[in-house]
């Protein structure tokens, strides 16, 4: 059923008239007609009655124009209710995080979200990014905001920030000092405690080293970054570890935080979702203020090596 034939027919019995309802319209006469008879032969039945004085319904066509108020009233409420989803959304929405990126953003998000938003009810998820990626194409996750350090079928990435990565090591471990740069060769000589195989922070730091003709010795793999902090802190390597995943660290424990020389160490921040998956207004409100988020958080400094992309 055509909609717009049933606005059409509904203004002419309204107007009494095909053409006052031509001029209302600003449609041709021909169009209109045609409109009307296109619904006679859908319904199977006439619905105007024409005379010298103009049309008007007959019972059936009076039916009908009834039903048209119905929807044309429905229509309008939809609209209401979709405009009022979007400026004041609700609902429940489900993000993806690896903790590097979470210790970032979780609590602003939900402070944010509480203050602005009370009606949107935020699920975090903290994992690798390979698994959220999974996540996201199986419907579990809404989006992800994560590492995008390797190609990721099937999904639509938007860069938020570049992160710098910096080795992080135990003070005086190396006679080094907290500002110094530090060469790719220099930092290939160490030995460190990184994630596992497989994990986005290990497969960025290592995929840098590579491209120089390089390989990390890796004596300890461990998941939790705040238990490589401690195997640091005890002296059993060193870690390269993103900007946020020390923010604030080095103050309160005895650690050397250092960039690398060279152009830098870094990996793209981006807000990760399926394209064939419709966003609800909760979801696309809260990709928005993260986005924001993050952007505040870098021009205020609070996001240690991180910059705009």
């Amino acid at each position: 059923m055509d909609f717009r034939r049933l606005r059409y027919f509904a203004r002419i019995v309204e107007a009494g008239s095909i053409s006052r309802a031509s001029t209302a319209l600003n449609v041709a006469q021909p169009a209109l007609s045609k409109a009307v008879q296109a619904l006679e032969r859908d319904f199977e039945t006439p619905l105007l009655q024409r005379s010298t004085h103009g049309v008007a319904a007959t019972e059936g066509g009076q039916r009908l124009y009834e039903h048209c108020q119905i929807l044309f009233n429905q229509l309008e409420r939809a609209k209401l209710d979709v405009r009022k989803s979007v400026e004041r959304p609700s609902g429940h929405v489900t993000v993806g995080m690896p903790h590097s990126i979470g210790k970032i953003l979780t609590v602003p998000l939900l402070e944010a979200t509480t203050r602005l938003y009370p009606q949107v009810q935020i699920e975090i998820s903290q994992d690798q990014s390979h698994l959220l990626s999974d996540h996201i194409r199986s419907g579990r996750l809404d989006f992800a905001v994560m590492a995008a350090s390797r190609p990721m079928t099937g999904l639509t990435a938007s860069a938020l920030v570049y992160e710098e990565l910096f080795l992080v090591d135990k003070r005086d471990q190396h006679g080094d000092t907290n500002d110094s740069a530090i060469a790719f060769v220099e930092a290939a000589t160490r030995r460190y405690v990184l994630p596992a195989v497989g994990n986005g922070l290990r497969a960025s730091v290592e995929g840098h080293f590579r491209t120089r003709g390089l390989q990390l010795n890796v004596a300890h793999e461990v998941d939790a970054i705040a238990v490589i902090l401690d195997c640091v802190a005890a002296g059993l390597g060193a870690a390269i570890l993103p900007g946020g995943c020390i923010q604030g660290e080095q103050a309160g424990r005895a650690f050397t935080v250092r960039p690398f020389a060279e152009g830098g160490c870094r990996r793209t921040i981006a807000i990760c979702h399926s394209p064939s998956k419709t966003l609800s207004p909760a979801a696309v409100t809260t990709m928005r203020l993260i986005a924001n988020l993050a952007r505040e958080r870098v021009t205020r400094g609070l996001w240690l090596g991180a910059s705009l992309s």
